[in-house]
């Protein structure tokens, strides 16, 4: 009986999903929630400190969920720009079905795709009781379902086909800029990729250049500042950073390599 209740409650949500999120814009509900570990969560202190949320409703028993699981996509997102990388993004993943417990969180029942905690850096909810109002809160009617929620307060629904790369351009689109470095200038120094380098004006005072990536790693050096040209042809595609070096400051651009 569980598998068929819970069949047509996916089949319903999926059926009806188009129209029933949150729309676009909409203001975030606030929650605070305590993790399998745990932790307690409060969205709205996330946000007041600047960081941009991305929730993600699932079920264990649910095999898009694992497949999307299985891309790696958040935990990457949360490696590069959570807690232990930039610190600027936070990845919440509540799971929907009441009558899970621990060994479906770990796979280690029929009821579920596999486990889901080893090795994951994002926090995990077993939303039980007047917890539960948070799926009603944000219309979840179906899974995997991705929010986006920037310090603004307003959500937008994600694709789970975006990369991580696309991922982070979401979280930089919310009103403000991500910042990298507090103690980072940004100048009127402007670069940007195209066909495979990154193009910067020549300025006399530049004295040197180069590409980093989010954990401050860098990743190509300019050894001729004054050709206007970045040879970044072998990077992978992601978000990168352009460090100019000038005589009394140093700036760094976020730029995009597709």
């Amino acid at each position: 009986m569980k598998n068929i209740l819970v069949s047509l409650m996916v089949v319903f949500g999926l059926s009806t999903s188009a129209n029933a999120q949150l729309p676009d814009g909409s203001i975030a509900p606030d929650f605070t929630i305590q993790d399998l570990d745990g932790n307690w969560h409060h969205l709205y202190n996330y946000l007041a400190e600047g960081k941009v949320v991305f929730i993600k409703f699932f079920a264990c028993h649910c095999p898009s969920c694992w497949a999307y699981q299985n891309t790696g996509k958040l935990e990457d997102l949360t490696l590069n720009y959570g807690p232990n990388g930039t610190d600027q993004v936070v990845v919440l993943m509540l799971e929907h079905d009441p009558n899970n417990g621990m060994n479906e969180f770990y796979g280690n029942s029929n009821w579920s795709q596999g486990d889901w905690v080893t090795g994951n850096p994002n926090p995990i909810f077993n939303v039980e009781g007047n917890d539960r109002s948070i799926f009603n809160d944000y219309n979840m009617t179906y899974y995997p379902m991705i929010y986006k929620i920037c310090p603004d307060k307003t959500t937008k629904l994600m694709s789970t086909g975006l990369s991580v790369a696309q991922l982070y351009q979401e979280a930089d689109d919310c009103p403000g800029t991500l910042s990298v470095s507090s103690d980072i200038e940004i100048d009127d120094f402007n670069a940007f990729y195209a066909n495979g380098k990154v193009v910067y004006p020549k300025l006399e005072q530049l004295k040197a250049l180069s590409i980093v990536n989010s954990i401050g790693q860098q990743m190509v050096k300019s050894e001729d500042v004054d050709s206007g040209l970045l040879d970044v042809s072998n990077l992978s595609s992601g978000v990168y950073f352009v460090q100019a070096v000038f005589n009394q400051k140093t700036t760094i651009q976020r730029v995009f390599i597709p």
